[in-house]
């Protein structure tokens, strides 16, 4: 008589694979291992025998047809719920990629194999403690705002500006903040610049949008001078703003009527704004390093002409995308670009701003990388101007400087 613990098998497997000698070698090591797999050699076969019985499935990329990919994605289409493990004789990159996908797609990896591999290694992944299924989330609505709204907006002086702290890494000292727009709608609440931006440059808004949170991020960075905080301010020039050859003199005008000099702001110039007319950017940007502001190219590596920007213009900071940081702790190939682009700043003497840092591990990848400041979630998050020293009382009575 059997036992209860002889009756007690493992979940169905369903291996998808057009190669019959190695899905039978596969199956086999899987009915070993105490499971019962089922072999589907196309994915007709595969998507008609599939059932949510099958808790884990093993998919080869290449298929004849409908190859892998497109199968993740159906499998993503019908809320699949189980398990995958995918396996492939293609490159480790491409076998990154499909796990990208298979991600994106919110299904459930526990793993990816090339072959060849030994049953060991098989047996490894498909035991593997399975990761929380993420459920794909409808991308949340932008409401749209009119260009008369937005312009009755600017005119009742209802735009406000918020400020993320910068820190040194290595001192781990409060030295710059960020200003980021932000729309205190009487009706909406706070509304960030995805609600506004777009509307703003389509309507001939920015330039005024631009001034106006220029203006207020240098006064307020003039109020905590007196009161004995000396902060850089950071500030975004859109493609479309400001884009003409007076742009120096302005802002000089602007430091001068605030109470704060040059030295003080960095301006972020995102890589579209430099495409326009790169004789008149070169004239113009280097004329603003004449006046003492710095210059930072943002964004860094989402361009195509990053490297040509670098060479041309007289940058004196480079700030990391957040989209690198945010996989470098757990991405071997975004870690290179990281790696890459900060000894390339490095090399150019350039400081070093990495955003987006939000997790322990991004921190301590930075730190070990040599990057000169942080800035994200994980140290803090955007604020009113009011707030800033607050938020400083606290993080030195973190660090113990209280």
């Amino acid at each position: 008589m059997e036992t209860a613990a002889a009756v007690d098998t493992k979940p169905p497997v369903m291996v998808l694979d057009d190669d019959p000698e190695f899905a039978s070698f596969v199956a086999a090591a899987m009915r070993r291992a105490g499971y019962q797999p089922v072999v589907a050699p196309n994915h007709e076969v595969f998507f008609r025998e599939l059932t949510d019985e099958h808790s884990i499935v093993i998919i080869d990329l290449m298929l004849p047809g409908q190859d892998g990919i497109l199968v993740l994605r159906e499998l993503g289409k019908l809320g699949f719920e189980g398990s995958i493990v995918l396996v492939s004789t293609v490159d480790v990159r491409v076998l990154g990629a499909a796990e990208r996908l298979a991600a994106g797609h919110g299904l459930r990896l526990l793993g990816s194999l090339r072959k060849p591999f030994q049953v060991s290694e098989l047996l490894d992944v498909v035991t593997a403690k399975p990761p929380p299924l993420v459920k794909k989330t409808a991308k949340k609505t932008i409401a749209p705002v009119s260009a008369q709204e937005l312009k009755r907006g600017l005119d009742a002086d209802e735009f406000v500006v918020h400020f993320q702290p910068k820190v040194e890494v290595q001192s781990l000292e409060f030295v710059s903040v960020e200003a980021l727009a932000r729309w205190a709608h009487p009706e909406k609440g706070i509304l960030s610049p995805a609600h506004f931006i777009g509307v703003a440059e389509n309507n001939d808004l920015i330039g005024l949008l631009t001034a106006t949170i220029i203006r207020k991020a240098f006064h307020q960075c003039a109020e905590w001078l007196d009161a004995g905080l000396r902060l850089r301010v950071a500030v975004n020039v859109s493609t479309r703003s400001l884009g003409d050859y007076d742009l120096p003199e302005w802002f000089e005008e602007q430091t001068r009527e605030a109470g704060i000099l040059p030295h003080q702001v960095v301006i972020e110039v995102t890589e579209s704004w430099l495409g326009k007319d790169p004789l008149a950017m070169l004239e113009i940007l280097t004329r603003m390093r004449m006046k003492g502001f710095s210059l930072s190219i943002d964004d860094f590596g989402t361009g195509y002409s990053t490297m040509l920007k670098l060479k041309t213009i007289p940058f004196s900071e480079l700030k990391l995308d957040q989209s690198f940081i945010r996989d470098a702790a757990s991405d071997a190939e975004a870690r290179y670009i990281v790696e890459s682009s900060i000894s390339l700043g490095q090399k150019l003497g350039l400081n070093l701003v990495a955003e987006g840092v939000e997790r322990q591990e991004d921190w301590d990848l930075i730190t070990e990388l040599g990057c000169d400041e942080g800035q994200g979630y994980f140290i803090a998050r955007p604020m009113r101007g009011r707030d800033v020293p607050h938020w400083l009382r606290r993080w030195q009575a973190y660090l113990g400087k209280a």
